[in-house]
């Protein structure tokens, strides 16, 4: 990586990276989109919401960052575009990075959008008094210093890689508008009521749990060729699938592998499907006294026949997993490779940790206790009850009996944030800055983290910690890889499958969903006469 970015263009670039034309779309004609999610957003302040990545997605309609994300990470991090930004650069000694916004951007109560909002939006990701979950990621910079309306310094206290990222993540919000709610208010202040927001859309009406309608801000400076986003809650997959099918709705951002296959059948719907962020795996509590030798919780990988749980539950739309970072992405070890299916070798390593079936009952027993697992997951999510089942069956072959609980998911993540489990069928989604200390260092074994499973290396500490203050990328990615070769050593949880996500939508509509973002490059999409 070069020590200093050169400058990355000017207004006119930033329209045409966001996919803006010459303004010849079908505008004003009734184009309307109307898009199933499964549940109704909760926030429209990211710094209120859980970091759902459809909820994200929406938010990012309404907002703007300061940068274009762009899905190019199988390589490297991934690069940027201009948006609000029109240019950066960074000083000779990558400690400063000087940034230009556009100077036609305008909140929808008609003022402009500044450095100011800028400040205010780093100032909220800093506090904790906000709840916000990038008080971490936002540390090393240690401020902003306004130089006029349109331009700004970025203080950083370290070099590293992810400087760039790390500034950009978050959607900047309007200072004139939330400035008067204290920090201290926000995680339960009501944001939605005469939304201020700079995006292609705008908030033009709201049923809760029915109907989130997104109309299009004629004053922003990428404007969208659609009118209307109409967000439909339907929570059942399979009304979802009926109602495309039908012609009711147009967009189904997450499809069910299982109907995949019926609506390609159809001639009026197109399915994309392409690697997703997301990572599937089977948490062990390491307060558990079975679950604390690293050679148990190997043993319980190998028992499970992962591949054969994919291709069930999934239908070839996904793969086994290998460890904590997802292949397709741009810091994976290529030489790690997925753990066997190898009972025999399972039933060895629990003799060896001193687990027998000394009374002929098919359960394993070592100091007068059984080996009895209970397997939390999702009450409302038939895949991951089909994976209970699969993992109960693979697990009592070897002389575990696991106990598959479906849980309500509020209750379930209560028990998971206590510590109060044996074993969890859980996922997450990546992000595409690789670092893995938010879920696999002890310091963030705590309530609420991704550690949520009490893991902890002290080797795998310092590595991490060496990741924080790497400077450049080559010696970052050689750091992540001897971090995941530590992880997997040690199995703290049994990686079962990178999941694809499956796009399906109208023949008629135009459109770029991609891994960056479900919505990515919106401002173009558009529906075709039938």
């Amino acid at each position: 990586m070069n020590k200093t970015l050169r400058l990355v263009g000017m207004a006119a670039l930033a329209a045409v990276l966001e996919g803006c034309g010459d303004g010849s779309g079908p505008h004003g004609v009734g184009q309307e989109l109307i898009v199933a999610i499964p549940a109704d957003v909760e926030t429209f302040n990211e710094y209120q919401s859980a970091g759902e990545a459809l909820e994200n997605a929406i938010i990012d309609l309404l907002y703007p960052t300061l940068f274009e994300e762009q899905p190019d990470f199988t390589e490297r991090p991934p690069s940027f575009a201009p948006r609000l930004a029109t240019e950066w650069q960074f000083s000779p000694d990558r400690r400063t990075l000087r940034v230009k916004l556009r100077q036609d951007a305008v909140w929808s109560n008609g003022f402009r959008v500044t450095a100011d909002d800028v400040r205010f939006t780093l100032m909220a990701q800093k506090s904790e008094e906000a709840g916000s979950l990038f008080v971490e990621q936002k540390a090393a910079i240690r401020g902003l210093e306004v130089l006029d309306s349109f331009t700004f310094l970025a203080h950083y206290s370290r070099v590293y890689p992810y400087q760039l990222m790390d500034l950009n993540d978050g959607h900047i919000v309007p200072a004139n508008a939330w400035s008067a709610t204290p920090f201290s208010q926000w995680p339960h202040a009501d944001f939605t009521k005469e939304l201020v927001s700079c995006g292609p859309f705008r908030l033009a009406s709201r049923i809760p749990q029915q109907t989130t309608i997104l109309e299009r801000d004629p004053h922003h400076w990428c404007p969208a060729r659609l009118d209307r986003l109409v967000l439909r809650v339907i929570p059942d997959a399979a009304a979802q699938v009926g109602q495309l099918l039908a012609g009711q709705i147009h967009f189904i951002p997450m499809v069910p592998p299982r109907d995949a296959a019926r609506l390609r059948q159809s001639d009026t719907v197109k399915v994309v499907s392409y690697p997703s962020r997301l990572l599937g795996f089977l948490a062990w509590n390491h307060r558990h006294p079975a679950l604390q030798d690293r050679q148990v919780r190997r043993a319980l990988t190998l028992a499970i026949n992962r591949a054969a749980l994919v291709e069930a539950v999934y239908l070839g739309h996904a793969k086994v997993a290998a460890g904590p970072v997802l292949s397709s992405m741009w810091a994976f070890d290529r030489t790690l490779s997925p753990l066997p299916f190898d009972p025999a070798e399972a039933r060895r390593l629990l003799v060896q940790a001193g687990w027998r079936d000394s009374d002929g009952d098919g359960i394993l027993d070592r100091d007068g206790k059984r080996f009895e697992l209970e397997l939390l997951y999702p009450a409302t999510n038939p895949m991951r009850a089909q994976m209970a089942v699969l993992v109960q069956a693979d697990l009592a072959r070897v002389g575990v009996a696991a106990s598959p609980r479906p849980t309500e998911f509020g209750a379930l993540m209560a028990r998971q944030d206590a510590g109060e489990f044996d074993a969890v069928l859980t996922a997450w989604e990546e992000a595409t800055k690789v670092d893995l200390g938010s879920g696999w260092a002890t310091a963030a074994e705590q309530a609420g983290s991704g550690n949520f499973f009490g893991y902890s290396n002290p080797e795998l500490d310092r590595v991490l910690a060496d990741v924080g203050a790497a400077p450049d990328i080559e010696r970052t990615r050689a750091l992540l890889a001897r971090a995941q070769q530590l992880i997997v050593a040690d199995q703290p949880v049994t990686f079962l499958y990178e999941a694809q996500q499956i796009v399906a939508f109208s023949s008629r509509l135009r459109a770029t969903p991609n891994p960056a973002l479900v919505f990515f490059d919106i401002a173009s999409w558009h529906m075709v006469p039938p």
